[in-house]
């Protein structure tokens, strides 16, 4: 009688190649006008001012509209009594 072995392939996991080192260098610093940048930092001062601005009346927006809720309640409330 004759049997027949059959053939198992191992799977062997293969190492990843080391990485390279990664050379970090500075950031370049650009040099730019003293306008350029006094526009910048009131730009930036300016978008700062507004969202707080936004901000104040979103919170104040909320306020009011939980505000008109509960008076509109209770006029309508006291117009039944």
């Amino acid at each position: 009688m004759v049997t027949a072995k059959k053939t198992v392939k191992k799977v062997v996991a293969k190492k990843a190649p080391p990485k390279a080192k990664v050379e970090i260098t500075p950031p370049i610093q650009y040099s730019m006008p003293m306008e350029v940048k006094e526009w910048i930092d009131q730009a930036t001062s300016r978008m700062r001012h507004m969202k707080s601005e936004i901000d104040r009346l979103k919170d104040e927006n909320m306020k009011l509209k939980s505000y008109r809720k509960f008076a509109e309640h209770r006029l309508l409330r006291s117009e039944e009594e």
